[in-house]
């Protein structure tokens, strides 16, 4: 791609590829290893909801960061958040 718009797209949407991939995989392999060492029930439950809720709820967050309008929105929260004592 010759266009710094191309690239900067193509940057946007292969950073949302991984980090969800990384997230869904990362997960997964915490829970592998945290089963290997740990046996408790409670530890598998957070461990699984993890998994199989929190994952799959963050995917349409992580791909609504390329939308400008979110960003922004996203911006002004972390920015009123981090004034707030």
């Amino acid at each position: 791609m010759s266009s710094s718009v191309g690239k900067s797209k193509a940057f946007s949407t292969c950073g949302s590829h991984l980090c969800v991939v990384s997230l869904f995989y990362g997960t997964g392999l915490g829970v592998h290893l945290s089963s290997a060492r740990t046996h408790s029930s409670q530890g598998n439950m957070i461990a699984s909801v993890m998994y199989t809720v929190v994952t799959p709820m963050l995917n349409p967050f992580i791909y609504s960061l390329r939308n400008k309008d979110v960003k922004g929105a996203l911006g002004r929260l972390l920015s009123i958040a981090a004034s707030s004592p």
